[in-house]
């Protein structure tokens, strides 16, 4: 490379690395491999003759911009990029600047904001807002500050003690249209926690965040919460783990917020139903060993835990599928004079039943009985459930009598229950019977009840009743969903009445329910199983005309299909489909 056309920034560069090398914070093998990824993307290459005079102009022009943003990238990434660096790269950067070259600046804007207390450059976010002042006057057309730059310029004012300063560049933001994110309002929240003014810290966050389009993140709540705690307002932290576990998916309390609320609680104090709720929270987030740290912590503060305390660890311990933890917290539960509730019953039983054991959800439940606690809807139905997946009528069928002896009539659920152990026990009569007994009660039959006979009905062939029982339904008010219509679907296909089970799939998508992949699938399946080649391919066809498009299950399933058919061209027009679609995909993204 000729001295005339080297960039300037590379005397710089060489500068750089020298003076880091005699400082001894750069070795000598980081230097060699730095160099060797950044002179490739120096060296130039001589343009093709076809290549105009103006196209020169612009490699010459243009071109050591992006290497020199590409070398401050790549010793950004690999933090060798130093604060005095930082400085003279700028200088270089901001002369030949473009509206790309922000990303750049904005790295060694920050890296300049951090610089430590022991590096030669003092005062690092005193340092940044000059720099960025600097890019304010190049003007926006040149390079214009994004986000990520006020961001910086936020953080800075903050760290240097002025918040007013910080929330005039918040207005800036507003006021150029774009829009912040959470991490533009951290500082801002951090430096209001440590002013003490966490009256204005939750207003940010719980109003003027969600107004500005902004959800809270992790980091917004956890901030929050370390100022309540240190402001001795720990009520109103568990009030704020309380409302992001309300919230959903947005940004569920992890373990983090509730040692956070633990933390303040070891220096405040609370009583057992505050440290019940941050066991409970805990355990919710499957953080076992905190919840139990916790209730070390409540011992040592001479608070009792009650039975809310227990249920929390036992749910929490069962969810996580370890029974014999969730035992030993019941023991415990005994011996420090806690009596098991019905809830805790509740859980036990349910939690039986469902890995199959229910025999000794019946112990429990007797058990149950002699200490005197009263079984309620919930612990029959976990139980009944049970038998009915067992296909243990008998047993099904005696303990409803039990329910009726003890004051509680069947409800909904229950009649489900036995119409569902009927049906796949093979005897639909007796569902039927089951299901008029429960209208001649008063009780309306829900989409559960019907949807469990068509079901049945459909499985022996029975399409005309089955139908029946569809329009019944509809004249009880209730509105079918996708899992009736599937069922019917499905029925009407298995038995070669695909002109009825065409008419229900538009029927289906006509009152505004959308058929799902996985319903095709499944029906392209059963029907190659059947050997009903023919009749698979229309399904297929279907698809594109439903807006359902194929997946690779879809795929897999039709290749196996046809290959057991014997139909190897089938398989060829199919894969070049995929291939296409895979190539359209990639064509979307761009």
């Amino acid at each position: 490379m000729s001295s005339r056309t080297r960039p300037p920034w590379l005397k710089k560069l060489k500068r750089i690395v020298g003076r880091r090398l005699r400082s001894g914070s750069l070795s000598a093998e980081t230097a060699r491999q730095l160099c060797d990824e950044v002179l490739p993307s120096i060296q130039r290459r001589s343009p093709p003759p076809a290549v105009s005079g103006a196209a020169d102009v612009w490699r010459a022009d243009r071109r050591p911009s992006w290497e020199l943003e590409r070398f401050i990238g790549e010793c950004f990434r690999s933090g060798d990029l130093g604060p005095e660096d930082a400085l003279d790269l700028f200088d270089e950067l901001l002369h030949r600047a473009r509206p790309g070259s922000i990303y750049a600046l904005n790295q060694l804007l920050t890296t300049v904001a951090r610089a430590p207390v022991s590096s030669t450059v003092r005062d690092g976010p005193a340092l940044a807002m000059s720099m960025f002042n600097r890019m304010a006057r190049a003007g926006a057309k040149k390079v214009a500050p994004d986000i990520a730059t006020y961001t910086i310029v936020i953080s800075c004012c903050c760290d240097a003690g002025c918040l007013s300063l910080g929330f005039a560049a918040f207005g800036q933001i507003i006021k150029t249209g774009l829009r912040p994110n959470a991490i533009t309002f951290t500082p801002l929240l951090r430096t209001l926690c440590a002013e003490k003014r966490t009256s204005d810290t939750v207003n940010i966050v719980v109003r003027r965040m969600p107004e500005l389009g902004c959800t809270p993140d992790v980091f917004s709540y956890t901030t929050l919460l370390k100022g309540l705690c240190a402001e001795k307002k720990c009520e109103e932290a568990v009030e704020v783990i309380h409302m992001m576990a309300e919230d959903g998916d947005n940004c569920p309390p992890d373990a983090v917020s509730y040692t956070t609320v633990i933390h303040g609680f070891c220096k405040e104090g609370g009583d057992v139903v505050t440290y019940s709720s941050i066991i409970d929270g805990l355990c919710k987030v499957q953080a076992m060993d905190k919840a139990e740290e916790v209730l070390r912590q409540m011992f040592d503060k001479h608070i009792m835990p009650n039975c809310a305390t227990y249920n929390s660890l036992i749910h929490g311990y069962l969810s996580l599928g370890q029974w014999k933890e969730a035992v030993r917290i019941l023991k415990e539960m005994s011996r420090d004079g806690q009596q098991p509730n019905v809830v805790t019953y509740n859980m036990l039983i349910d939690c039986l039943c469902k890995s199959g054991l229910c025999a000794e959800a019946r112990e429990i439940f007797n058990s149950m009985i002699q200490s005197g606690e009263k079984p309620n809807a919930t612990t029959y139905g976990s139980l009944l459930h049970g038998y009915a997946t067992e296909g243990n009528l008998v047993e099904m069928n005696n303990l409803i009598d039990l329910m009726v002896q003890n004051g509680m009539r069947p409800d909904h659920r229950i009649f489900n229950i036995q119409i569902y152990a009927y049906i796949k026990c093979g005897r639909l009569d007796e569902a039927i019977l089951n299901f008029n007994k429960m209208q001649q009660q008063g009780l309306v039959p829900d989409i559960v009840s019907y949807g469990t006979i068509i079901d049945g009905l459909c499985k022996i062939g029975r399409l005309d009743d089955a139908m029946s029982r569809f329009s019944q339904m509809i004249d009880d008010g209730l509105s079918p969903n996708i899992i009736t219509f599937t069922t019917l679907i499905h029925g009407f296909a298995r038995y070669d009445k695909w002109e009825k089970a065409e008419e229900l799939f538009y029927e289906m998508m006509d009152r505004g329910i959308p058929p799902n992949v996985i319903l095709f699938n499944s029906m392209i399946d059963k029907l190659f199983k059947e050997g009903k080649v023919t009749e698979a391919r229309k399904l297929f066809d279907l698809m594109p005309r439903a807006d359902v498009k194929p997946n690779v299950v879809t795929y897999n399933t039709m290749i196996h299909g046809y290959l057991l058919a014997g139909e190897v061209d089938e398989v060829m027009k199919l894969l070049d489909d995929m291939h296409l679609c895979y190539e359209l995909c990639k064509f979307d993204l761009f």
